[in-house]
């Protein structure tokens, strides 16, 4: 069994981002993060 490290300020971005339409998609392979805006709403 592993242990998880969780980055809080990192998860509360990814939250506030995800909550304003922003979706973030993960590549495990390369450790890389993406932001993508589905909506404007503006």
């Amino acid at each position: 069994m592993s242990k998880k490290v969780i980055d809080l300020m990192t998860y509360r971005i990814e939250k506030t981002l995800r909550d304003n339409g922003f979706e973030v998609k993960k590549d495990d392979n390369k450790n890389v993060k993406i932001l993508i805006k589905l909506n404007s709403n503006e």
